[in-house]
């Protein structure tokens, strides 16, 4: 029955897709963030369901592009998309020509199979920028991530609720996976970065909610996003989550409520944290002691030295792990930094690349907080104020966890890089169109 039922949602979805191409870009948003084919494994077992919704996807978009419609090519045509596009570029560089990737030995993806994953990634993400170009179709993208959060802070919950111990690695809960261990969400510390950017996205569609009792029911879920995260124990998601928890503070109109706030969250640390989340939070501030975090300063001290030698091709698309031990005693491992990773696998240029993607993200948001603050209070610039505020806190989280992760391929940045661009483009659409306030959005 559950695959009847699949099989006829595939049927649908596709045949919208080929429609409506904004229809399949949530759909494979869906799959990649919140990953039903891993949660209900059996009932995707033998359905290509990712396949076919790209394919339906990627011919409904082609048909839209070369039609008379077409497209606004503003969302595709500008800077964040131009670096964009030269981060892939030497991604495809670094697969070419870097010199180790012919001597790859990890256990993980395969350069071949890294480059084809991230492809998608990116042709993903480049039909999103032309496909998402008005506010409606971007409201079904952030349902689409807060119905992601909202359903996998229950999964997390019961998991510890009903003692399932097996999805738990030495204590920390792991993301589900399917029968074959592989997901998107197998490592902890993977799995605490989709509630570090997803609660804000639920704590702001709560603003956008009329009824008094839908907004508190959405806010009471943040508690147990906090609680799924100290089930990880992961210290870059804790870090990320008091981030995330000042940047809402900073933006929010009613200061006043920060101290109540930060209380609330001390208390329910305290609470209901547990023994891993304490113990392993207890080691921040006393790296020099600590081997995971001497590991880490080893790996970066690798991934520099790569740098300097392979300053045009890296050492290779992933090829950190096979070069590492060349540049460092430490053990095989990624660099667990996001920056690095990128500039010691795929040159400087890749470096420079994301780091000029990152500024443009935070110069769209203070330009599109700044057009919102100077112009009349109506109910679409309430949205994009909400909808950018969001975006803000959440990319902040996420940067802030890149400094000790490898997220080079997490799907959410390239979430959060469609809805700044979105944002940014239909704001200056709207300048365009007889606002006076040109010069904040330029």
């Amino acid at each position: 029955m559950g695959k009847l039922l699949l099989a006829l949602i595939i049927l649908v979805t596709g045949g919208a897709a080929l429609v409506r191409p904004w229809v399949g870009i949530c759909s494979y948003y869906l799959l990649s963030i919140l990953g039903p084919q891993y949660i209900w494994w059996w009932n995707f077992d033998g359905l290509r369901v990712s396949l076919i919704v790209s394919i339906c996807t990627f011919v409904g978009v082609a048909f839209k592009f070369i039609g008379s419609n077409g497209y606004d090519k503003n969302f595709l045509y500008n800077k964040l998309s131009l670096w964009t596009a030269v981060l892939w570029i030497t991604l495809v560089i670094s697969y070419l020509f870097g010199p180790y990737v012919d001597l790859y030995t990890s256990s993980v993806r395969t350069p071949s199979q890294l480059l084809y994953a991230t492809t998608i990634i990116f042709v993903f993400y480049f039909m999103s920028l032309m496909e998402i170009d008005e506010l409606n179709k971007l409201r079904y993208l952030v349902v689409v991530f807060v119905v992601s959060t909202l359903y996998l802070t229950y999964w997390a919950n019961n998991q510890y609720l009903s003692q399932n111990w097996n999805q738990f690695n030495y204590g920390r809960l792991m993301g589900p996976f399917g029968i074959t261990g592989n997901s998107i969400y197998n490592d902890e510390n993977t799995f605490a970065m989709l509630f570090v950017t997803g609660l804000p996205f639920v704590y702001y569609w709560g603003w956008y909610q009329k009824r008094h009792w839908l907004r508190w029911l959405l806010w009471g879920v943040i508690p147990l996003g906090w609680h799924a995260i100290f089930l990880t124990g992961s210290r870059g998601g804790l870090v990320g989550l008091c981030m995330v928890l000042i940047a809402v503070v900073l933006l929010s109109n009613r200061k006043i409520l920060a101290l109540p706030l930060l209380l609330l969250f001390l208390l329910f640390y305290q609470w209901q944290a547990g023994d891993t989340m304490k113990e392993r939070s207890d080691t921040i501030s006393t790296y020099e002691t600590e081997g995971s975090a001497q590991q880490r300063i080893a790996a970066w001290s690798g991934g520099l030295k790569m740098m300097a030698d392979h300053p045009l091709t890296g050492v290779g698309l992933g090829s950190f792990i096979t070069a590492l031990p060349h540049y460092s005693e430490t053990s095989p491992r990624v660099a667990h930094n996001t920056f690095i990773q990128f500039a010691a696998e795929s040159g400087v240029g890749a470096g420079v690349a994301y780091l000029v993607i990152v500024f443009i993200f935070f110069r769209n948001s203070i330009n599109i907080y700044r057009w919102c603050g100077e112009c009349s209070k109506n109910i679409d610039i309430f949205q994009i104020d909400l909808y950018n505020k969001a975006s803000l806190v959440s990319f902040v989280g996420l940067n802030v966890c890149s400094l000790f992760l490898s997220l080079n391929t997490y799907e959410v940045f390239f979430v959060l890089l469609i809805i700044n661009n979105s944002l940014n483009q239909i704001c200056k659409r709207s300048i365009a169109h007889g606002n006076n306030q040109v010069q904040v959005c330029n």
